[in-house]
């Protein structure tokens, strides 16, 4: 399965998120870029990696980030 990356790293007006190269609007918080990285995945076909970007600039994957797919895997499902 191909995976695409979704980087949460902040901005001078707040955080952004970009997939595949390409910049969202700025969020005043991490939690709302977050959930708008999320809307924005859910459209998408491909898996989704969540990733931050650390303070030495590296990239990391946000810990217990579900993955599109992953979250997909779950809305089929019901519980008894």
């Amino acid at each position: 399965m191909v995976e695409k990356f979704c980087d949460i790293i902040p901005h001078a007006t707040g955080w952004i998120f970009i997939i595949d190269g390409v910049q969202s609007a700025p969020y005043p918080s991490y939690d709302l870029a977050v959930r708008a990285a999320n809307a924005h995945a859910d459209r998408a076909l491909k898996r989704t990696v969540f990733r931050q970007q650390k303070l030495n600039g590296e990239m990391a994957r946000i810990p217990g980030a579900a993955t599109v797919a992953e979250i997909k895997g779950f809305r089929g499902t019901t519980s008894a």
